[in-house]
């Protein structure tokens, strides 16, 4: 609702650069964008890691758990994507309507209609439903309850719904009743999913990264449906693959439109290329800094820990913007309340509550990255945190560095115009 306010007051191309940038200036709502950046590019190790488990699993001989062969096929995979994207292949866009059945929908399909199938032969669900505790996750551990923040980072891009809340015919009303049926039907997607899944297999022998191919695994053997395994791996991974190409060249879009004002990248960085017309050394950039965080399962304690590490890095620089952007509702709201929005918060208190518990609640998850998960070993702790730490305050000074070079540059240049 926090969005949807904003995206009417402030509707143009930009979103969340352009309401931080209204209500701080346009040095932290670079920031901001860089931090976003940052996030997408760790996003893409992420779902590669993701994808490359699901094949090992499908291959065999412990190839899921095998650091040279996720970490390499990760890298491989990733510059040939980037190879397409900077041929600018139409086909591209296929690849992302394939992935969004063969990733999410025909898996999901699959997992519950096995579920299903598993109770009506009589088998045991695996995990225990049948006492009321069971069903709430384990609050009295802080190394339980840090997947809450995964967990929060998983329902990231809800926001971007609210960017059409003007669009709509009466923004006022309909608008609240869609992100209430929105929130209604994610959730209840993903505990028809866990359900699925905690049917098929224990909840506490559930790996982060393999748990879907753990629990098929054990479906396809009980149930003598061996040919599941290798259907349900090619579905993941290529729909990994649609979910880091439909990213791919996005997020470079972005920072180079919000650089664009004061040329802040300079005219490198933007250079399109001269057959493709598109932005080829940004992207090749890209891949290398990609390259060199698949191969992070090299200097982590296994596939696991680098996969958990990368989600902590990912969520971490993509909840920043969002510390900020509800301090901006507010200053906003102070500083130019006669802006015109076809959709308001309504009342006087619902303004101030829900930004706060929206601000809290990144807060918090924020916080719980810095407990490691008991499931995982991650190493020492001061080793833990110290990445995640870095990897924040990395983005920070990139984007500080970045910007306070592009003000030197413009300022001598406009006193070699004055000239």
């Amino acid at each position: 609702m926090v969005c949807g306010e904003l995206s009417t007051g402030w509707p143009k191309d930009g979103g969340i650069f352009v309401w931080i940038k209204e209500a701080f200036g346009k040095r932290i709502a670079w920031i901001v964008v860089v931090c976003f950046l940052f996030s997408c590019v760790l996003f893409f190790p992420l779902m590669l890691q993701f994808g490359f488990t699901a094949l090992g699993y499908m291959i065999g001989g412990g190839l899921a758990e095998n650091k040279a062969f996720i970490g390499i096929g990760s890298a491989v995979i990733f510059w040939l994507l980037t190879l397409m994207n900077i041929r600018g292949m139409e086909w591209t866009k296929i690849i992302n309507s394939i992935s969004a059945w063969c990733g999410v929908f025909i898996p999901s399909a699959i997992l519950i209609l096995l579920a299903v199938v598993w109770l009506c032969t009589g088998h045991q669900m695996q995990t225990d439903y049948t006492t009321a505790k069971n069903w709430i996750p384990d609050l009295g551990h802080w190394d339980t309850i840090v997947f809450l923040s995964s967990m929060m980072f998983a329902f990231a891009g809800l926001e971007v719904a609210p960017m059409i809340a003007g669009r709509t015919r009466n923004p006022q009303r309909d608008f609240p009743r869609a992100m209430a049926v929105s929130a209604a039907v994610i959730v209840g997607i993903y505990m028809v999913g866990t359900w699925a899944l905690n049917t098929l297999l224990p909840a506490g022998k559930t790996d982060i990264v393999a748990g879907v191919m753990q629990a098929m695994h054990a479906a396809a053997d009980t149930l003598h449906m061996p040919w599941l395994i290798p259907v349900m791996a090619i579905c993941m991974f290529f729909g990994a693959l649609g979910q880091i190409n439909s990213w791919l060249v996005g997020p470079i879009y972005m920072l180079q439109e919000a650089s664009r004002e004061d040329n802040l990248l300079g005219d490198r960085i933007g250079k399109l290329h001269p057959v493709w017309k598109t932005p080829a050394f940004a992207l090749t950039v890209q891949a290398i800094i990609v390259t060199v965080l698949c191969f992070s399962t090299f200097i982590s304690p296994s596939v696991a820990a680098a996969y958990w590490m990368l989600t902590a890095l990912t969520t971490i620089t993509y909840f920043i913007p969002y510390l900020v952007m509800f301090p901006a509702f507010w200053r906003l709201r102070k500083t130019q309340p006669d802006t015109p929005r076809s959709f308001k918060i309504p009342g006087k208190v619902l303004p101030a509550i829900l930004p706060a518990l929206g601000f809290l609640s990144i807060a918090f998850a924020v916080a719980l990255l810095f407990i490691p998960p008991s499931q995982i070993d991650m190493g020492g702790y001061f080793q833990y945190a110290g990445k995640i730490i870095g990897g924040a305050v990395l983005a920070v000074v990139v984007a500080e560095y970045i910007y306070h070079r592009a003000q030197k540059r413009n300022a001598r240049l406009s006193m070699a115009g004055g000239k």
